[in-house]
């Protein structure tokens, strides 16, 4: 009916003529007018041009509402496909059966695939092999098919898929479609490639629980390893190696942090190559490593230890240069020694400290004793505060002798601690763990002060030498402490030597060697203390130019001729038999010191000493060394 969809206007000249004739037609027809015919006929007219009208009215608007959906839906057609040739993702949709409809040129370009050949049910028909073989509980292809199966909307699932033999990743979205009626006629959805960003994440996931240098798990990952072994270790016991490299620091000081960055990388490669899958090797950090082994069988453990130490100690080759570092290894077992992280980390600790105390490059096993040990120590370096303020320290002088008359040249000062419960104890004992504390510093300066107030005392052709340890050597202060000390004790700068390790001479930095400089411009002199015993080679020495080195009588034959080329001086140590005496003056060793002179004596025996060794007649001593 055209005039149901036409006009109003048009509809009412339509209905206008029939009701008109129909109102004629009753009227002549009739003898006489029926009211109620009447009524009822024009009620009947009122009602069709009501119901002509309304319908009108509603078939207009739907008939412009379904140009108006004609027009919008090839505006979304045109912005679809602008989206697609323009954006990186890409349009998909389904039927009720879940096969693949309208196959785009973006999704075959993206897929390397033609339409054709993307003919199939979804998601088989994206994922390929994926969607068969990948079906673990939990993977995002059982994710998928789950919701498939249960019609409902999914958002940005990454499933993998290979094109080109390559795995990629691909976000699918997609919603289901239903009919007026309710049923399901399928899917529609959008994608896109996620790789490069999915690729960015896996890689800042990896460096937040990995180390950048070695790829090595950091101690994040290892922590949470840690934890989760301790957890579970009644059942499954696990041991735990922290590891030290020793020598390190000297040869990233010394040869820069270029090559102690490629020794790092190769020592991670060398200790993955010591442990099995189940295991893991961790950096914690600078030169700390640590392994946690899946068994606490000490034969077992103890193989992995001396195979880490085996190859960490191996050779490297840099640049053609040839590096040498050694490592240490402290192990805990657990629940042996310990069943939580901190307790684990703690005895294995304790036991790389022992390790280290027993001469590096090598491994201990925690023992309980070792507690016992610790706090022995904690409480002799909480004495050590203690020390100077209530004047336990004092120094011991042993002489330094001219081997061609016999005579004190000069005397070393040998520092003494009296402790008030446990009496007189070594430096062996105390330095290092002054050391640890930080109280070496003002030991040093008061072994300095007070060694060059005693020697001030004494006749001007003798000598005191005091040894410096490695922290107060690279204090930047040593110079201005000299100074004072020298100024306040009045002892002349050439009577001053001050003895250092020939290992601490190599760790020297450039602010080190300006302090070297400045001494020696001042006329004190420096003394290389156990030569030969490290890393000592004529370069340093060249380089140095210290002007005078002693040595252990072991090995004081062999550089005699060595120094003496080099226009230095040289005291043997340890000298304690006539013969040794004999043969180092026989080989023109200039002076010697150890116990067939003198023992270190306090300090109130000096005087007798200086006149004991004063009244030696030349001949007397030459004949006896004959």
């Amino acid at each position: 009916m055209p005039a149901l969809v036409a006009p109003v206007s048009v509809a009412f000249v339509a209905w206008a003529p029939i009701a008109t004739l129909g109102l004629i037609s009753l009227l002549i027809r009739a003898d006489r007018i029926d009211p109620f015919a009447l009524i009822s006929f024009v009620g009947f007219l009122g009602m069709t041009g009501f119901a002509i009208i309304y319908l009108n009215r509603r078939l207009t608007e739907r008939a412009l509402d379904t140009i108006r959906i004609e027009e919008n839906s090839e505006v979304i057609r045109l912005l679809l496909r602008d989206f697609e040739e323009s954006a990186s993702d890409w349009l998909w949709e389904t039927n009720a059966d879940l096969e693949l409809q309208r196959v785009s040129p973006r999704l075959s370009q993206v897929s390397q695939k033609s339409p054709g050949e993307l003919v199939g049910k979804f998601p088989g028909v994206f994922l390929g092999d994926m969607a068969k073989f990948d079906q673990r509980i939990g993977s995002p292809v059982a994710k998928l098919n789950r919701y498939l199966t249960d019609r409902s909307a999914f958002r940005d699932l990454v499933v993998p898929v290979v094109i080109g033999g390559e795995e990629r990743s691909w976000s699918l979205t997609g919603k289901p479609i239903l009919d007026h009626t309710g049923r399901f006629i399928g899917y529609h959805g959008v994608g896109s490639d996620v790789t490069a960003a999915r690729r960015s994440q896996e890689q800042i996931a990896f460096l937040a629980r990995h180390d950048s240098l070695t790829r090595l798990p950091n101690r994040v990952l290892f922590n949470e390893v840690l934890h989760q072994s301790c957890s579970h270790c009644e059942e499954y016991p696990v041991a735990l190696l922290c590891l030290d490299l020793d020598n390190f620091k000297m040869v990233n000081d010394s040869l820069g942090h270029a090559t102690g960055d490629a020794v790092l990388v190769a020592v991670g490669e060398r200790i993955r190559g010591c442990v099995r899958d189940g295991d893991t090797a961790a950096r914690l950090g600078g030169d700390e490593f640590a392994i946690i082994l899946a068994t606490d069988d000490i034969e077992e453990v103890a193989v992995v230890a001396r195979r880490v130490v085996e190859r960490i100690s191996r050779p490297y080759h840099f640049d053609g240069r040839l590096v040498e570092i050694g490592v240490s290894l402290g192990i805990s077992l657990a629940p042996k020694d310990s069943k939580t992280p901190a307790g684990l980390l703690k005895n294995a600790d304790l036991a790389l400290y022992r390790a280290k105390s027993d001469g590096r490059g090598t491994w201990r096993f925690y023992d309980p004793e070792m507690d016992e040990r610790l706090q022995d120590r904690r409480n002799l370096q909480a004495d050590l505060r203690e020390a100077l303020q209530h004047s336990e320290f004092r120094l011991d002088f042993q002489p330094i002798i001219d081997l061609s008359t016999g005579k004190m040249v000069a005397a070393e000062a040998l520092l003494r601690w009296h402790h008030p419960e446990r009496g007189l104890l070594s430096p062996a004992l105390f330095v290092p763990l002054a050391e640890e504390a930080g109280l070496i510093g003002p030991i040093g300066a008061w072994v300095l002060r007070h060694a060059c107030m005693v020697a001030a005392k004494w006749p001007t052709h003798i000598s005191i030498a005091v040894n410096l340890s490695p922290i107060q050597f690279r204090d930047i202060g040593l110079v201005a402490v000299v100074d004072d000390v020298l100024a306040a004790s009045g002892l002349a700068a050439n009577r001053l030597e001050l003895e250092i390790t020939e290992t601490t001479v190599l760790e020297t930095n450039s602010q080190t060697v300006d302090a070297l400089w400045q001494l020696h411009g001042r006329g004190v002199r420096v003394a290389l203390d156990d030569f030969g015993t490290g890393y000592s080679s004529l370069s340093y020495l060249r380089r140095r130019d210290l002007g005078h080195e002693k040595d252990d009588s072991s090995i004081i034959l062999a550089i005699i001729g060595l120094a003496g080329s080099m226009n230095m001086l040289v005291t043997a140590e340890g000298v304690e038999t006539m013969e040794q005496a004999s043969l180092l003056a026989g080989y023109g060793c200039p002076q010697a010191q150890g116990y067939l002179f003198c023992r270190p004596i306090p300090e109130g025996d000096i005087p007798a000493m200086m006149n004991r060794f004063h009244q030696t007649s030349d001949i007397s001593y030459l004949t006896r060394l004959q």
